[in-house]
């Protein structure tokens, strides 16, 4: 049978309370994991993962954490190797959409949404790699950018911006750690359903799903799945990459 296993690694989960980030935190979990948990206003959700792990026999730790704060990112860090004895794969998925109309756009909103999508990432990512490199280990982080990061939508400004970044920030880290083994990827979502099951939801997703080459939209646990994948020795020569994974919405125009 073909499997990925991650029994005996710890994985740090950033913004794995609810949604994308759950169902990764689940996916490893599954491959035999122990992991970190970080969450800001989603302790429930984060709460039923740790039963959930401790169910399994896994280790779990939670930490709250504001993903604004360099100092909570890199204390978060810390104490996961304190706690865990060590981090082998991040995963950093906390972020912020907040859209907000051009002429509405403030410096706090902008500052706001940079901050958890890309500043608190950087700073946490590369607190990770010091402990890997202290360590003398090899590792993985994967990142969660969007389709936002090369398509333009309206109200999205900041939001794309951040997520723009994070795809450069991919490639660079990747370059600057590979002499350390340590591989950075990142994950582009398209249209992700995170929402509750209901008797209507095809026709309530009919516009967004309409504009998806595979005509429907993906599945946290579909992401779950890239993240195990990209941070496993199943993914051992790829780095710097960029996977959107997005039903194909980021095609280009069929015009026929």
């Amino acid at each position: 049978m073909y499997t990925i296993d991650f029994t005996g690694k710890v994985v740090l989960v950033v913004g794995g309370g609810t949604g994308i980030g759950s169902a990764i935190a689940r996916a490893f979990l599954d491959a035999g994991a122990d992991i970190a948990l970080s969450y800001n206003a989603s302790k429930t959700g984060a709460e039923a993962i740790a039963a959930e792990a401790g169910r399994a026999g896994r280790r779990c730790l939670l930490l709250e954490v504001d993903s604004r704060s360099v100092p909570a990112v890199e204390a978060m860090v810390d104490e996961t190797v304190r706690t865990l004895g060590t981090i082998d794969v991040l995963i950093y998925n906390a972020g912020l959409t907040d859209p907000q109309p051009l002429f509405d756009l403030t410096e706090e909103h902008w500052d706001r949404t940079l901050d958890i999508n890309l500043k608190g990432m950087f700073f946490c990512a590369r607190r990770v790699a010091a402990s890997l490199r202290d360590q003398g280990k090899p590792g993985s982080i994967v990142l969660l950018s969007s389709v936002h990061s090369i398509q333009a939508y309206p109200n999205h400004a900041h939001y794309a911006s951040s997520k723009g970044g994070i795809n450069m920030l991919t490639r660079s880290l990747a370059r600057q750690l590979a002499p350390l083994q340590i591989r950075v990827n990142a994950i582009a979502p398209g249209s992700i359903y995170v929402g509750p099951q209901r008797d209507d939801l095809e026709a309530i997703l009919a516009p967004v799903t309409s504009r998806i080459p595979l005509g429907r939209v993906g599945q946290p646990p579909e992401m779950g799945d890239i993240a195990v994948f990209l941070a496993s020795e199943r993914a051992s020569y790829i780095t710097g990459h960029v996977l959107f994974a997005d039903g194909g919405l980021t095609l280009p125009l069929q015009l026929d």
